[in-house]
């Protein structure tokens, strides 16, 4: 059987087809070309704002914020003013003569006001100081800033924060050999004032406690 050679030949291709793919390609290439050139602005839009020149320019309310960090570095914070910690807690910054001067029991919290465990801790040690004045209201509590005194801390061997020293016998000047530190814990107001009490107990007192306890075992 013959085949015609007119079937042999090539059907001629769809040019509607050939431009729909053509179409197709050339959004999927666009498509790219813009996704890529949004990750390379983002990334360096990133880079930028990541950047000290950044931080150090970026404008707040009216002022870059370079400013800003130095008006902030040139007045110290303090975390216990007094018209929210008095009566219990006394600031250093405006209690440094009668901490000095005072020979009642002390309880001293060395802090720094940008560390944020000590601005957590701030309202539980104001509670704390209220319960344990309940029992003994000749002790007295103190907030000392280890960024505006650093001299101070530095005396104190203050390595860390908060660190709160307990000075049962008060001492006048407070000699920091004569300090009990008394670790601030994750427990609750409770068991803080509970263990401050035990650190507040006078020689008297700590003998009588082990002649009770004594008395008991046997």
């Amino acid at each position: 059987m013959l085949i015609p050679l007119s079937s042999l030949q090539q059907r001629p291709s769809n040019p509607r087809r050939h431009n729909d793919a053509t179409s197709v390609i050339t959004q999927i290439v666009t498509y790219k070309r813009s996704l890529l050139l949004t990750i390379t602005i983002l990334g360096i839009l990133h880079y930028y704002r990541s950047s000290q020149y950044y931080k150090n320019h970026t404008v707040v309310d009216g002022q870059s914020r370079h400013d800003t960090q130095l008006k902030q570095s040139e007045t110290p914070s303090y975390l216990y003013p007094s018209n929210e910690a008095l009566p219990f807690v006394f600031d250093y910054n405006t209690y440094e003569n009668y901490f000095k001067k005072s020979n009642l029991p002390k309880v001293i919290e060395f802090y720094d006001p940008k560390c944020g465990a000590c601005q957590a801790f701030k309202y539980n040690y104001i509670e704390v100081a209220k319960k344990v004045m309940e029992q003994r209201p000749n002790v007295h509590f103190f907030g000392v800033s280890c960024e505006a005194y650093k001299s101070v801390c530095d005396d104190f061997d203050v390595k860390r924060y908060p660190k709160i020293l307990v000075f049962p016998e008060g001492n006048g000047g407070t000699n920091k050999d004569d300090g009990i530190e008394v670790p601030k814990g994750t427990g609750t107001i409770y068991f803080l004032t509970a263990r401050l009490m035990k650190a507040l107990r006078t020689k008297e007192e700590i003998e009588m406690d082990r002649v009770e306890t004594s008395n008991k075992l046997n």
